[in-house]
């Protein structure tokens, strides 16, 4: 079984797989329990395989939003219940890329950390301006998960821009940054949904759980290293 999850080509054919059992059977009772799959499915493989620095926040992060996303699919009356979850997952990741920069010691010096902060906090402050009197009384939500999503955007790319290692190449990091961004697509597309216009459910779906699933295998060591 731990071969099984530590092959890329099982990881993202289940995770084809599960998805498009989610797509197939979300109008149906079976949705709430199909629906969080993938996500649960990608936290065994990071239990199951050999990690990067600071992965087991990763894990933590995908049964957070696991629980997020069995509450959301409950219907519209749970949709600030089902945030917390979301707003504790985005943090948890967020805080998986820097302390995995951290502990191989190639974080970026503070100033220029804090300049790449400031045109994704500018980009997120413009979008909630602009989607806040379309959202109504989702706007505070809204706003939260912006705030958590800039800090996600800000590690992971953090991560990528700083100095080569040969023990967690660029490219590898650049997946990583990837899944943030298909997690951040995932808010801005359920919130111009909820405010501005229909998108399509399952763009909405899949681009978080193949977020979620190319951050998470950020955070995994390659098989044929492990068994050298």
């Amino acid at each position: 079984m731990r071969s099984l999850f530590r092959n890329n080509i099982f990881r993202f054919g289940m995770t084809l797989f599960l998805t498009g059992l989610y797509s197939l059977l979300r109008n149906t009772e079976w949705s709430s329990v199909v629906k969080p799959l993938p996500i649960i499915f990608w936290a065994l493989v990071v239990m199951f395989s050999a990690k990067r620095p600071a992965a087991e926040w990763v894990v933590a992060n995908l049964f957070a939003a696991a629980l997020g996303d069995v509450l959301l699919d409950l219907g519209p009356d749970w949709l600030l219940i089902a945030t917390l979850p979301f707003l504790g997952s985005t943090l948890l990741l967020a805080l998986a890329f820097h302390l995995r920069g951290h502990a191989l010691d190639v974080n970026l010096g503070r100033g220029e950390d804090l300049l790449l902060l400031l045109p994704i906090i500018a980009l997120a402050v413009g979008f909630h301006l602009f989607m806040a009197p379309r959202l109504a009384d989702a706007a505070t939500v809204g706003a939260a998960l912006l705030l958590i999503s800039s800090l996600l955007l800000w590690r992971a790319l953090s991560l990528v821009i700083s100095r080569g290692n040969a023990v967690d190449p660029t490219p590898v990091r650049f997946i990583g940054f990837l899944g943030a961004c298909g997690i951040v697509t995932n808010y801005i597309l359920y919130s111009i949904n909820i405010g501005l216009h229909p998108v399509p459910r399952d763009l909405v779906i899949h681009v978080y759980f193949w977020g979620q699933a190319f951050a998470a295998w950020s955070f995994l060591k390659p098989a044929w290293k492990v068994r050298r």
